[in-house]
């Protein structure tokens, strides 16, 4: 059953007429004829009584005219609904997101994004950047604001928003506070706390490494950011954290010769048709990212 059969059997029940209805549905007569036929074939019924010049329903015609009627009128609401979708973000925002980004980085984008968009009801799903990752490649999730892999899996779309840079952090009274620079051997004489092994961001410390990195002494891996900060401020260790995420509890250091960053931002999936409320945010990530750029140093 087809929308053109039926409104070519609504036009003909109205105006009883074949010749009639083709004018108005701007077709020739043998088209609605042959749209008519389909649909008694598929029904199984005969829909008219064709009376002289007159085609007039027969009472299988007239039980199916109301159904006929519900139908294009269903599908004119969800056109209607589909357009108001269209024009303005709707209903529930389901990402992902990692606990960093959701503390340092989200906050003022999604505050943003409410004002904007009161309509849209946020869906949060806090999860590790690589569990974030292997969702939207899965198709479970549809948008993820994570910390983006190195190589990043051929199904997934991978745009930087922000830039995270690394640093060395360690207690105050740690050992090697003092100095200004330090090099990686260095690190290797003394206790560190780093993020779990698989992780992006541990993927990103262990290639600051090289060779040597079978050779860290680590006491405690976690995926929580905040954790290490806590544990590294107690003088349990040293670690590699986002300069952002440096205060008065932590001295930070640079290591010697190396530039140490991992880039954060949006992950979607290849030939994924995205709904208006992930453009609209994802529009909203991009323009932070050039006001950004704009601001004065």
């Amino acid at each position: 059953m087809q929308i053109n059969q039926i409104n070519a059997f609504l036009a003909v029940a109205e105006l009883e007429s074949f010749s009639l209805a083709a004018e108005r549905l701007h077709i020739t007569q043998p088209a609605v004829s042959k749209r008519i036929g389909q649909l008694e074939n598929n029904l199984r019924v005969e829909l008219f009584d064709r009376i002289g010049k007159r085609s007039i329903l027969t009472p299988n015609g007239k039980a199916f005219k109301p159904h006929a009627e519900r139908i294009l009128q269903e599908l004119q609401s969800y056109r209607s609904s589909l357009s108001q979708q269209q024009l303005t973000p709707s209903g529930s925002l389901s990402f992902a997101t990692s606990h960093h980004i959701g503390l340092h980085r989200l906050p003022q984008v999604l505050r943003d994004f409410k004002i904007q968009y009161p309509q849209v009801d946020l869906d949060l799903h806090f999860m590790d950047s690589e569990d974030a990752c292997a969702a939207i490649a899965n198709n479970e999730l549809e948008l993820a604001i994570v910390t983006l892999p190195e190589d990043a899996d051929d199904k997934l779309v991978c745009e930087a928003v922000w830039i995270d840079d690394l640093v060395v952090v360690m207690a105050a009274d740690h050992q090697l506070a003092s100095l200004r620079e330090i090099d990686p051997s260095q690190l290797l004489q003394h206790a560190a706390i780093l993020p779990s092994i698989g992780t992006f961001t541990r993927k990103i410390i262990n290639s600051l490494f090289a060779a040597s990195k079978d050779q860290i002494n680590i006491i405690l891996e976690t995926n929580y950011l905040e954790t290490i900060k806590v544990m590294v401020s107690a003088n349990l260790g040293w670690s590699i954290l986002p300069r952002s995420m440096v205060d008065s509890s932590l001295t930070s250091h640079q290591l010697s010769g190396l530039d140490a960053h991992r880039p954060l931002g949006i992950v979607t999936r290849k030939h994924r048709t995205l709904s208006l409320s992930s453009s609209a945010m994802i529009e909203l990530l991009r323009n932070s990212l050039r006001n950004s750029h704009d601001s004065p140093a």
